[in-house]
């Protein structure tokens, strides 16, 4: 794979990460390079300089575009949260021929058991959980320039990366039930028009928020590597079927959060067009 191609395969798990609902974990088992970039994330520090420049096009990949489309991303939410929403749901239900194809080749001529049902269906329920506790991550968490805000913002980091590693977890989800997630919108915002406008000063007092946050996401991608490295190992067949309750259950959470007037005729249509955008463009992806 090439080193372009490795930063456009960034840049996608950078959108998936600050879209609603998508994770970027999903996108990289439908491109087929997961379990190639976990491998390189938990042995980083054994083979440093092969493994760093591997992962290396992914970083600049995903950090151009959490910059740069972070506001745009954010706006085609608000202003028309049904087609969007729909966008990513076919992306996101377009991977799920990709994990069968995993689970049946792990399994091979034993076949789907029981378990594989159960453990699909626990995972599915667990992303459903937001959707039952609709409201408890309606406000918005407050954050300072001091010490506990720091080592919150660490924490959130590495919870922001455990869902970064592992398929089919939103962490904007996740962020969103906790509180976190328009404030760090608010601040990535403000941290990238402070930057384009040459307002260095303005764009500096935002790295107070931005570093502790970036820290715990290194921490927490290789701790999480690490675990998902050793299941993958000793666990691979129901570790697909974890990943496939994951992505089942992310396009009913999406669809929860839409509001009801946005549910218009025209939307419908405009939404029935996106959602086959989004499967089509997915299964060219996996090929």
């Amino acid at each position: 794979m090439s080193f372009i191609t490795r930063v456009l395969y960034g840049v996608l798990i950078g959108v998936a990460s600050i879209a609603p609902g998508l994770s970027g974990g999903t996108i990289a088992i439908a491109l087929g390079f997961y379990e190639h970039l976990i491998n390189a994330i938990a042995d980083l520090l054994k083979h440093f300089r092969k493994n760093f420049l591997y992962l290396l096009p992914y970083g600049i990949g995903g950090l151009a575009s959490v910059a740069c489309l972070s506001v745009a991303i954010n706006y085609l939410f608000i202003h028309y949260p049904l087609p969007t929403n729909t966008l990513f749901i076919g992306f996101i239900i377009g991977t799920l021929p990709f994990i069968w194809a995993k689970l049946k080749s792990h399994q091979g001529e034993k076949g789907l058991r029981f378990s594989h049902v159960l453990t699909a269906g626990f995972f599915f329920l667990i992303v459903l959980i937001p959707v039952f506790a609709k409201g408890a991550g309606s406000g918005s968490a407050s954050l300072s320039a001091g010490p506990l805000s720091m080592m919150i913002l660490v924490g959130i980091g590495m919870i922001a990366a455990t869902t970064l590693v592992v398929p089919g977890l939103s962490g904007t989800m996740i962020l969103t039930s906790l509180g976190y997630y328009k404030p760090l919108l608010s601040i990535a915002s403000t941290f990238v028009t402070a930057a384009f406008s040459l307002d260095f000063p303005a764009a500096a007092r935002q790295l107070i928020f931005i570093v502790p946050l970036g820290v715990g996401v290194v921490i927490g991608v290789f701790l999480t590597a690490k675990f998902v490295q050793f299941l993958f190992k000793k666990i691979p067949s129901h570790v697909y079927s974890a990943i496939a309750g994951l992505i089942a259950a992310t396009p009913v959470v999406m669809l929860a959060d839409v509001e009801r007037s946005a549910f218009s005729p025209l939307n419908i249509g405009l939404s029935a067009v996106t959602l086959l955008v989004g499967l089509f463009l997915t299964r060219k992806l996996g090929e």
